[in-house]
């Protein structure tokens, strides 16, 4: 069972804070279990996560602050202090890797279109049974899911001040409404969870062809409109720590 429940009924601002396995320790296992040949995160910040990778690597952020033992023993470790954006204007990652991504973790700028043009960037480069894995896409409450940063308006409902998921959670929505196809499995990793998505198509055109679209439809989407609970049931979460188990991990994904 996941270890935050939740029980029908309760107000929309009750729903219980996550308390899986963080998101580090996931990658971690993700990485001990799968072993993935290649590696690509957006949003490496200080490189906790970067950091679990033994892979060749591609780490993109503008504004990254890491040390040596991000870069531990991986064969090849490509750094670039850019937007997500430029990055895949300018790089072929493949071409950078020498083979296609098996892991990547999506963890830049906290708003849905951002996300998604990531997802649709990096998908392209991947194989079918590829993982990417969306962070910060489980808010527990109106105030994480909150647009602009700098909004303090709802603070007064949340219990982390100063967090902040912004709008990512509707490229979850986009996803299940555009590509059926994909496998979207989300977990109750502490504070703001994960999503795992495989069943890749390097191929689709879906998602580029319809982006103007779906921004346009769900940028007006409010979490308070849309329902923190009908979205938190609709996500089915499951325990974390089935991802650090290779048999359940199996059930999910695989390399």
């Amino acid at each position: 069972m996941p270890s935050a429940t939740f029980t029908a009924g309760s107000p929309a601002n009750a729903v219980p804070l996550l308390a899986g396995l963080r998101h580090e320790q996931i990658l971690g296992s993700l990485h001990e279990i799968l072993m993935p040949r290649t590696y690509l995160e957006i949003g490496v910040d200080r490189g906790e996560t970067l950091r679990q990778a033994h892979c060749p690597s591609i780490g993109i952020d503008p504004d990254m602050d890491i040390d040596q033992q991000t870069i531990g023993d991986k064969t090849a470790c490509l750094l670039f202090r850019m937007s997500s954006d430029r990055f895949f204007d300018k790089y072929d990652p493949e071409a950078l890797l020498g083979d296609k991504i098996d892991l990547a973790f999506l963890d830049g700028l906290h708003l849905f279109e951002f996300l998604l043009r990531d997802f649709i960037n990096v998908e392209r480069s991947c194989r079918r049974n590829s993982v990417i894995v969306l962070h910060d896409c489980v808010p527990t409450d109106p105030y994480l899911a909150r647009r602009h940063r700098l909004d303090e308006s709802l603070r007064g409902i949340t219990r982390i001040p100063g967090g902040w998921c912004g709008d990512v959670w509707k490229t979850v929505l986009i996803l299940r409404k555009y590509r059926p196809d994909l496998r979207i499995h989300s977990f109750d990793s502490a504070m703001t969870g994960i999503v795992l998505v495989t069943n890749l198509d390097p191929g689709s055109d879906v998602l580029s062809e319809n982006y103007a679209e779906a921004v346009e439809t769900f940028s007006p989407l409010d979490l308070r409109d849309y329902g923190l609970r009908r979205y938190i049931d609709e996500l089915a979460l499951k325990d974390a720590r089935l991802l650090t188990d290779p048999v359940h991990l199996a059930q999910f994904v695989w390399l």
